[in-house]
């Protein structure tokens, strides 16, 4: 006997494809949406440590008080997070517009050349494997529906997601929020410690913060954990040797 499963209903089928969809595609859509905000979380994070880093070691490698590096660092991290956040928000707000103006456009040729768009469609469907017959077939059916004929015309035509959009303000808070807390992490020690312990201590803190972003960054996308910490880390040290030299040398030539 051999070991083949038996056929079953296709409305069994049908009910375990639906109970699929929402326990678990749907689900794996919303995880892939929020784990896609590693970007923004990477980017904050990784620049609100890395940019107040070399300000306040820059100013420490010149010497000119504690309270003007905390002042300094302080202003910096402000400014950064609100322009990162703001920047954020813009670039973001320009792209879902982009896409909104495709979107619409495709919606207005479909409205004016039925034909020419299903016909369109099964040549791509054609391309992407289908026989002639077959593709005509499903452009056809797909074109009898008009809010799915679009949705399928968008991604397939323009490679573009007609859900994409509405996470412009979402991304910029993250960026934004991200960056603010990590711009504390190179700047406490100065609160609370003399100018040579307070620089290695904020070395030390900030070299481990980017390590753990690193880490964060690998989890995520799966790559090698040990690397992607080290890759990120290796930024920051080049930063904070970049600002100490600044401040070394800016300090030698006004002195």
């Amino acid at each position: 006997m051999s070991g083949a499963a038996t056929p079953r209903e296709p409305d069994a089928v049908r009910a375990d494809a639906e109970q699929h969809i929402v326990e678990h595609a749907l689900g794996e859509a919303e995880r892939i949406r929020r784990l896609s905000r590693i970007r923004e979380f990477v980017l904050g994070a990784q620049d609100g440590l890395l940019v107040p880093l070399g300000v306040v070691t820059g100013m420490a490698a010149a010497h000119p008080g504690r309270s003007l590096i905390i002042v300094a660092g302080l202003a910096e991290a402000v400014a950064g997070a609100i322009s990162m956040g703001g920047g954020s928000y813009l670039a973001s707000e320009a792209e879902e517009q982009l896409y909104r103006t495709e979107i619409a456009a495709e919606r207005d040729e479909i409205d004016a050349f039925p034909e020419r768009e299903t016909a369109e469609l099964a040549l791509i469907l054609e391309r992407d494997g289908l026989p002639r017959a077959q593709a005509e077939s499903v452009a056809r059916g797909l074109a009898a529906n008009p809010n799915v004929f679009l949705r399928t015309k968008v991604e397939k035509e323009l490679g573009l997601s007609p859900d994409a959009g509405g996470a412009a303000l979402g991304d910029a808070a993250v960026v934004g929020a991200t960056y603010l807390g990590a711009a504390v992490v190179p700047l406490w020690p100065y609160f609370f410690f003399s100018l040579n312990l307070a620089l290695a201590i904020s070395l030390l803190c900030t070299g481990l913060a980017l390590f753990s972003v690193g880490v964060a960054k690998g989890r995520v996308t799966r790559l090698s954990l040990r690397r992607s910490g080290l890759q990120v880390m290796a930024v920051g040290s080049v930063s904070a040797g970049l600002g100490f030299l600044i401040g070394h040398v800016v300090s030698s030539i006004s002195g």
